[in-house]
């Protein structure tokens, strides 16, 4: 089970930074032909916007697996430790309760927009909307993981 989760660690790693190079080159194109050669391309700003969007969710299924969104734990570090577990394993409950309703939305807005073409790539926009329910399945992966690796130090202490 953990050479599963580091390989797709590693091929989630790898799609974020493909994005955000690809992003980054696309931006740096569309500057320098809109600034410099005064002929802007009709692509690179809805590119920009597609790969920035898979960018940020790749990102987010990436700091999910590390657990290392924001929280503010001032009052959790203040209850019993039978109490932290249970706030714990609450906010496990409410992000696979998000990432569940963000594949079932995420499934609907896909089968609803496979005949929409984005206007300048040509592109079907389900294609665009295949990361919502992808970061929702790989977060819950990555929640299993975390209960996994949790009830394993439990059992070795």
């Amino acid at each position: 089970m953990k050479t599963f989760f580091s390989g797709l660690r590693k091929v989630e790693t790898a799609l974020a930074v493909i994005s955000m190079v690809a992003f980054t080159a696309v931006a740096f194109l569309q500057v320098t032909f809109r600034v410099f050669l005064h002929n802007p391309l009709g692509w690179s700003e809805e590119l920009c916007k597609f790969l920035f969007i898979w960018c940020t969710f790749i990102g987010a299924i990436l700091v999910s697996a590390d657990n290392g969104h924001f929280c503010v734990d001032f009052f959790v570090t203040k209850c019993s430790p039978v109490v932290q577990k249970i706030l714990k394993y609450l906010g496990f409950a409410l992000v696979a309760l998000f990432s569940v309703i963000l594949i079932y939305f995420g499934v609907k807005l896909m089968m609803s927009n496979t005949n929409r073409i984005s206007p300048a790539l040509g592109i079907q926009m389900s294609y665009i909307y295949t990361i919502f329910p992808i970061n929702g399945v790989l977060v819950i992966l990555h929640l299993i993981e975390s209960i996994w690796k949790d009830a394993k130090a439990r059992k070795e202490a």
